[in-house]
């Protein structure tokens, strides 16, 4: 397949190959921020403090439009790279997308994705090296019961690394900070009250805000420390924490919530299996 450009045709790169330069205009934001940022993240985090890529079985639990296990994918030397989700991935749209943006001409053969249940993941016992999770697990109804899943599914000497942000008791845990950019209000306002105010402008088409307010109404309140608590009893041993924070002005509604809470805005970190 090949893409008209400026009057120049030229094939778009092989599965493989090394990214060149774009030569398009980076106007997909969110595709770049999954693509490039998302990945690469994992990527050098993994890599630097655990075990490479390369012939690793990789699994995303809770992969979302599958735009980073694409990058996953075509940037490392990763076997097969498996994305699991409640929801099935468009991957027309996933190929669409990466075609525009001079990715691949065709979605690469070590990738796939998986419908998965709230506390199943199809796969069996032992089967992946590597276990990503991205801003996933702010979602996840039973943080306990999906861990121990994904404990099942990684090897004896694999790897789980998970990012979380931001955390619902954040200044912008609710998800919502295009409506509320100073924060919090989540913690102050009365819910109704919240969704109101969300209806109510015109920040947004009313398809984005009613998808947005589904979101905020699936946030678990999963703390650094409740999480911490259900990767040990899931049966993993943490071996690498980054945790992000960073200053805030506190509404006075709030005191007595632990600072910790408040001010701990998300986390990437590693894991181990224990025996």
């Amino acid at each position: 397949m090949r893409r008209f450009l400026g009057g120049i045709r030229r094939p778009l790169r092989a599965i493989g190959a090394p990214p060149p330069a774009p030569t398009v205009e980076r106007t997909d934001s969110w595709f770049w921020d999954h693509y490039e940022k998302a990945a690469g993240e994992v990527i050098s985090l993994v890599e630097k403090y655990s075990r490479p890529f390369e012939g690793a079985a990789v699994a995303d639990i809770g992969c979302g439009d599958g735009i980073t296990d694409l990058g996953l994918a075509v940037r490392t030397g990763a076997r097969r790279v498996v994305g699991f989700d409640l929801n099935e991935v468009d991957v027309d749209l996933l190929l669409r997308k990466a075609v525009d943006q001079e990715i691949v001409a065709a979605l690469p053969s070590n990738l796939e994705f998986v419908v998965s249940g709230p506390e199943k993941i199809p796969a069996d016992d032992a089967s992946f090296d590597i276990l990503v999770t991205w801003s996933a697990f702010e979602h996840v109804a039973n943080p306990l019961g999906v861990l121990r899943e994904m404990r099942r599914i990684v090897k004896p000497d694999g790897v789980l690394m998970l990012q979380l942000w931001p955390f619902y008791f954040s200044e912008h845990g609710s998800h919502l900070w295009d409506w509320f950019p100073n924060g919090f209000a989540h913690l102050t306002l009365d819910h109704d009250a919240l969704e109101d105010q969300v209806r109510a402008s015109d920040r947004h088409d009313d398809g984005w805000t009613e998808y947005m307010l589904a979101e905020f109404a699936t946030l678990n309140r999963v703390t650094l420390d409740s999480l911490g608590a259900a990767i040990h009893e899931a049966g993993f041993s943490v071996r690498y924490l980054d945790i992000m924070a960073g200053a805030v002005h506190l509404p006075g509604e709030l005191e007595g919530l632990p600072l910790s809470s408040l001010g701990i805005t998300g986390v990437q970190l590693l894991a181990v299996p224990r025996s």
